[in-house]
């Protein structure tokens, strides 16, 4: 049996929350400049902006938007943000929407308006042509609350070609911690995050009539997190060449790849040359894989719910689409590939499929595989297991402490991270996982903690022991106000609340903060929608978490 070193305990509080997560963006400490809303180029060069100043984007609508040659510095980004009101760019003629050129320690957000969410909207472009690109030697930068849609081709796109001068190639240039959380991209033609380049072992161009093999720049210090993206055209998130601290997680992937072009429609799509860590991503209903591993080697794919991968597709007859798949495009020699903890439900193929040859030591464990597809399909002198993981005898992976089944419940909304949870508690799932501690995975898909006794349950969610009696906090107390519409939050122990989150059930942070107070109130601008959410408070020696439902 578990214990109960961190105290959980499940409830429903019916509370219209109301929360204000807007922050200021905008410096305090540089000056202040407005990009008028006829202007179409904006040089930062010949503004004199430097490091620590706000650029000011005037609200209303126009045709495009270029800002080019801006640079902050580690210690002072400039800030690209909304003026008080919404951004709105659409365009019939350009080859962008909105493009950041040459630009270095920035910050481009829409959170320039307190009753927005997203204040800067890219609304359309036209066919080959992105939503938000930026470009060149831009590099040490964070995009978020924007939205991205109906564009021609990517929502939102990052990857310089390289060239002829060799300015964008490796190993001459490197683009440095680069992140993009909290946008909303859909309806794109294209893939809805295309992130670095994808022909990272290199490709040929001419160069004055001679052919020349040049390669891409690499990307250290990558985050992509908290974004939600829907009916994309090709891949939902696409990242390339991130060879050095990539990170995805908490991004929200509905209904994926609806052009359905062969090889560009994946859920999450780790190409050539991405190392790192891909994990608490909510994958639903997509025309193929739902994450397609192609990397380095080294990667931990953990945490991960994804449902009906392959089964927007028409042809009954198709199942090359698989929960996870993975390969030897760039795999390191002797590398290894963790697959952890996933949930995977109803892939319209194998749950994972794994031809890496070059990698040793791989592991697939811990996972949950419901409904694959291709069950009953390969013959009956082939083990019908196939189905849930499928291997060539030549691969080098331990397969161990998975929960597989061919059949599920019907009437249910697996793309619901709460449904998904309430039907998988009911599975023998409980204490039969392998130990994790050694592979630096410490909560699940909600941020319940792994580390009870160096036992995990297997699937994306961590459970409290079956067996074990359920107490009340006598320490932290949710006191709801419905009247005055806010959430306090009391520890009668006057210890120090050292942190408060709020997660979505899809994984998603949406509010955080730290505080030295006993009794803290978070209030609201409306941000939410109807439905229930996970608060998660952590004091001096205890970790309390609660199910809170928004009724407004």
């Amino acid at each position: 049996m578990k214990s109960n070193n961190c105290l959980r305990l499940w409830f429903v509080v019916a509370t219209c929350l109301l929360l204000n997560l807007n922050t200021t963006s905008a410096s305090t400490i540089g000056k202040k400049f407005v990009v008028g809303l006829n202007v179409t180029n904006y040089d930062g060069t010949n503004r004199g902006i430097k490091p620590g100043d706000t650029v000011y984007i005037e609200p209303g609508h126009r045709d495009r938007l270029r800002l080019y040659n801006i640079h902050g510095d580690s210690l002072n980004y400039v800030v690209f943000i909304n003026n008080g009101g919404l951004v709105e760019i659409s365009t019939n003629t350009f080859y962008f929407g909105f493009q950041v050129m040459n630009c270095s320690y920035f910050r481009l957000t829409g959170t320039g308006s307190i009753s927005l969410t997203y204040g800067i909207k890219i609304g359309h472009t036209p066919i080959g042509a992105s939503g938000l690109t930026l470009e060149g030697q831009s590099t040490n930068y964070e995009v978020d609350h924007i939205e991205s849609c109906n564009s021609g081709f990517a929502g939102i796109c990052a990857n310089p070609k390289p060239d002829c001068n060799e300015n964008f190639n490796r190993p001459y240039f490197t683009r440095m911690n680069t992140v993009f959380h909290d946008n909303y991209v859909h309806n794109t033609y294209g893939e809805a995050f295309y992130i670095g380049h994808s022909y990272y072992t290199g490709y040929t161009i001419t160069c004055d009539s001679v052919k020349k093999t040049v390669y891409p720049a690499e990307i250290h210090g990558l985050q992509v997190y908290n974004n939600v993206v829907d009916s994309s055209g090709w891949d939902g998130i696409q990242v390339g060449c991130a060879t050095i601290g990539c990170e995805i997680y908490g991004n929200k992937i509905s209904n994926y790849g609806v052009q359905n072009t062969k090889c560009q429609n994946y859920g999450i799509l780790l190409n050539p040359g991405t190392g790192g860590n891909c994990h608490n991503n909510l994958i639903v209903n997509g025309t193929c894989t739902g994450i397609n591993v192609l990397g380095t080697g080294g990667n931990k794919v953990y945490n991960n719910i994804i449902v009906n991968p392959g089964h927007a597709m028409n042809d009954s007859m198709v199942t090359n689409a698989f929960g996870i798949f993975c390969d030897d495009r760039s795999t390191i020699v002797g590398s290894s590939f963790y697959f952890l903890n996933n949930t995977i439900i109803s892939p319209k193929g194998d749950g994972i499929r794994i031809y890496s040859d070059l990698s040793k030591q791989n592991m697939i464990c811990n996972n949950i595989i419901l409904n694959p597809g291709s069950y009953g399909t390969y013959g009956k002198w082939v083990d019908p297991n196939k189905s849930y993981v499928f291997y060539y005898p030549n691969v080098d992976v331990t397969i161990s402490n998975n929960y597989f089944s061919n059949t599920i419940s019907s009437g249910l909304d697996y793309s619901n991270p709460d449904e998904v949870y309430n039907y998988c508690k009911n599975l023998p799932i409980i204490d039969k996982g392998i130990d994790i501690s050694n592979y630096d995975i410490t909560t699940d898909f909600i941020q319940n903690s792994r580390i009870i006794n160096g036992i995990s349950d297997i699937g994306a969610f961590e459970y409290p022991d079956s067996t074990m009696q359920r107490q009340n906090s006598k320490s932290i107390k949710f006191i709801s106000k419905d009247l005055s519409g806010k959430l306090n939050i009391n520890n009668e122990k006057e210890e120090r609340i050292k942190k408060v989150s709020i997660y979505k059930l899809s994984g998603q942070l949406i509010y955080t903060s730290t505080t030295g107070n006993e009794e803290i109130t978070v209030s609201s601008n409306n941000k939410f929608s109807k439905g229930i959410y996970l608060v998660c408070v952590a004091t001096e020696n205890e970790e309390y978490r609660s199910k809170i439902s928004i009724c407004f």
